[in-house]
């Protein structure tokens, strides 16, 4: 009965509504593949950070601060907070 009342007052509708469904699909798609190609750029960034705090923490001289406070100098060095 609905169903009969449905296509009964759409019925040259349908191909529109695919069409529209087909578009908010592929727009979503876009969307969520950029924000992926985001989060791995970000990531590769952190990385290439991470190694090259790393690389400085080893030619760092030796001394004889504990650990924490090399960590702090390296932090106070790029410009982030302790």
């Amino acid at each position: 009965m609905i169903w009969d009342l449905i296509t009964g007052l759409v019925p040259n509708l349908w191909g529109y509504l695919a069409a529209a469904g087909a578009a908010i699909a592929a727009i979503a798609g876009v969307y969520f593949k950029g924000r992926s190609d985001a989060k791995a750029k970000r990531d590769l960034r952190d990385l290439k950070a991470n190694a090259k705090t790393i690389e400085e923490v080893l030619r760092e001289t030796p001394s004889d601060d504990s650990a924490d406070d090399i960590r702090d100098r390296m932090r106070r060095r790029a410009g982030r907070k302790p």
